[in-house]
């Protein structure tokens, strides 16, 4: 039962490289078949370590967006003006861009105390924080969004790295389909005029002789 199973794996590894040994019946176009099915394989285990790179450079980048969007970023207190208090001195008046409905007047200083600024400014930039309202703003007191956090840098990364080693298996695969397409196109076109060719002698006697 051993030498009858040695003797079948023998036989499937024969078939399996017969576009490698010179044959009458092998023709170019096996033999570049061949080496495409080897060129996709290695192409393919080397999709991950594209996919890591991409990710890694990704996350540097994105990383250095961190550490300067938190140097430059300041979260400053801000209190509610309902109504709006016309009394204080204030700097600039900026209403946001949402309903305003939807949002609270505050008021807030720039990060060195020397500008106060109002403005309409929606809730879902609010930030709670010590029993308080906090806003985000640059160094000059303008309203900014919040700072990229480094978690959220890492997510985008891991991201960026599968798509981009599925991308590159994808785009692989598609370059393989059209090239065993043509390949294909190819050989049916040579059997054509090698059945043309037989065809004028068929059935003749002597023929082939």
């Amino acid at each position: 039962m051993n030498r009858q199973s040695r003797q079948s794996q023998r036989t499937r590894l024969r078939k399996l490289g017969w576009r490698w040994r010179r044959n009458p019946l092998r023709r170019r176009s096996d033999l570049v078949e061949a080496w495409l099915g080897v060129a996709t394989v290695v192409l393919l285990c080397a999709t991950p370590a594209l996919g890591w790179w991409a990710g890694s450079s990704v996350d540097r980048a994105l990383q250095r967006v961190v550490r300067t969007e938190n140097a430059q970023r300041r979260l400053v207190p801000a209190t509610v003006l309902d109504p709006p208090d016309t009394t204080t001195p204030v700097v600039a008046d900026k209403v946001g861009t949402a309903d305003p409905r939807r949002g609270d007047l505050l008021r807030w200083k720039s990060p060195d105390g020397r500008s106060v600024y109002s403005a309409t400014v929606p809730g879902d930039i609010e930030v709670w924080r010590k029993g308080g309202i906090w806003l985000w703003t640059d160094r000059s007191g303008e309203l900014v969004a919040p700072p990229l956090d480094s978690a959220t840098a890492a997510t985008h990364s891991v991201l960026a790295g599968t798509a981009a080693a599925t991308s590159a298996a994808g785009f692989l695969m598609i370059v393989r389909q059209l090239v065993m397409w043509r390949l294909m196109s190819r050989r049916l076109t040579s059997w054509e005029r090698d059945w043309a060719r037989v065809g004028q002698d068929w059935g003749r006697a002597g023929a082939g002789g």
